[in-house]
């Protein structure tokens, strides 16, 4: 059976399958312009791999972005959520079911880093455990699931990437889990699709904030705090970091003076209106004519304008890919 040709029952590796998948990772690194097949007996049957209970069907596809990653898998893992949020044997079978989809390379030649967890978490491994929040799929998949918009930058990212930003996100849960700490890192040290320079050992910079958090947690809940109650909390230094574009930061400042705004991309509208409860700017999106085309939200002016030019530039992608299909 060829995997690429049909769609398949996701499974889950057997302590064999794992250690032969982690032998897989070895060989492309030995050899990174060659195949980079896995051997077919490993994902469909034999002694390397088992049926999951409920598991869905899952298709060869490529995933550009961990966005792509979760739009995809997020409804097709819903109804085993829990079961497989922590199941290492599940998540290696998906990454060498993907392997060839996601990992990354250049000039033909595959870069995989020097751990196999990116794709692999053998649960015989403690180091192996500890390096989980590694793995491309289920990192993309927790991202989408937990933050979705507020982690846009990294859902950005090309799945098998790592750095500094998403490591820090991803490999602390009490970063991971806050409602605000994700967002107001990527506010802090990124603008746009781009790190900030020299975003990670300057005053103020992201190893500076995790000492600080450590300092604040004696005295606030910093974990379940928003993005803007806790940039009003952190030491002076941060300040640079916070400034925005001053247009939208007048933008912003009226808006929230008077409860509404309008904010204009592509001729398109957003009509902004603030959250009373939440404090995050709530926005309706009207295309040329009027006519609602989607909604947003965003916690500040810059990332509501980030989230309009992307709704927007979605749906024009959209519109031209039907547009292609239904010419002759």
């Amino acid at each position: 059976m060829t995997v690429e040709a049909v769609t398949v029952e996701a499974r889950e590796f057997t302590a064999r399958g794992i250690a032969r998948a982690r032998k897989f990772l070895d060989q492309v690194r030995a050899e990174p312009s060659g195949s980079l097949t896995p051997p077919q007996n490993l994902l469909v049957g034999g002694p390397f791999s088992r049926p999951f209970p409920n598991a869905p069907k899952v298709a060869r596809r490529s995933f550009a972005t961990r966005r792509e990653v979760g739009e995809y898998l997020s409804p097709k893992l819903a109804p085993i959520k829990r079961q497989i949020a922590d199941r290492a044997s599940f998540w290696s079978w998906l990454g060498i079911f993907y392997f060839e989809d996601v990992v990354r390379v250049v000039n033909g030649s595959a870069r995989l880093a020097r751990r196999d967890e990116m794709f692999v978490i053998d649960p015989r491994d403690p180091q192996s455990r500890r390096n989980q929040y590694r793995h491309c799929l289920r990192a993309a998949w927790q991202l989408y699931e937990t933050h979705e918009d507020d982690a846009a930058f990294l859902l950005e990212r090309a799945p098998a990437t790592q750095g500094t930003i998403a490591s820090t996100v991803l490999g602390s849960q009490r970063i991971f889990n806050s409602v605000g700490l994700v967002p107001l890192v990527l506010r802090l040290y990124t603008n746009g699709t781009r790190q900030k320079r020299g975003f990670e050992n300057r005053p103020g910079g992201l190893k500076h904030l995790m000492r600080v958090l450590d300092q604040l947690e004696r005295t606030y809940d910093v974990y379940d705090m928003s993005p803007q109650a806790l940039m009003r909390i952190l030491p002076s230094e941060f300040e640079p970091w916070m400034k925005p574009d001053p247009k939208l930061a007048r933008w912003e400042s009226t808006v929230r003076a008077k409860g509404r705004g309008t904010m204009r991309y592509q001729r398109h509208t957003a009509r902004a209106t603030v959250n009373s409860a939440s404090g995050r700017l709530d926005a309706q999106v009207e295309g040329p004519g009027s006519a609602p085309v989607g909604a947003i939200s965003a916690y500040d002016a810059t990332e509501l304008r980030r989230r309009l030019r992307k709704l927007v530039n979605d749906l024009q992608r959209n519109q031209q890919e039907e547009r292609g299909k239904n010419e002759p």
